[in-house]
């Protein structure tokens, strides 16, 4: 899987992600019930804190999930922009002077022997 499959995928599993509700839509709930007394008031207040803090941190891990996310997607195409940068002097070096065909081809040449990752070929050689 090369760079720019990786970030569409990342991008496509970010997006099923956060696609799914996970909000806390129960901080404001209150355990008051009109004339509920006695030992199942307390259990109950007990249930509703347990929710509330179990809904709070279920959205906060989501959104420091969805944050790991962009992380890697942006260090992924930092590493396609590295490396692109790096090779891209190809672009503009003459390989031959007389025939246009043939330095692009001697272009294409120098690209494919490239060490870099096969979506900063394919970009290179877009821009030819």
């Amino acid at each position: 899987m090369n760079y720019k499959e990786r970030i569409a995928a990342l991008k496509a599993f970010k997006k099923t992600v956060s696609s799914g509700e996970t909000t806390d839509n129960v901080s404001s709930i209150s355990s008051d019930v009109e004339g509920w007394t006695g030992n199942a008031k307390g259990k109950f207040d007990d249930y509703i804190e347990k929710v509330q803090k179990d809904c709070s941190t279920i959205a906060g891990r989501k959104a420091t999930f969805l944050t790991s996310i962009d992380s890697i997607i942006s260090n992924i195409q930092a590493q396609f922009d590295s490396e692109y940068n790096s090779s891209s002097y190809i672009l503009s070096t003459t390989y031959d002077s007389e025939d246009a065909s043939k330095n692009r081809s001697m272009k294409i040449s120098a690209i494919d022997n490239l060490s870099v990752d096969e979506s900063v070929k394919s970009a290179l050689k877009e821009k030819l």
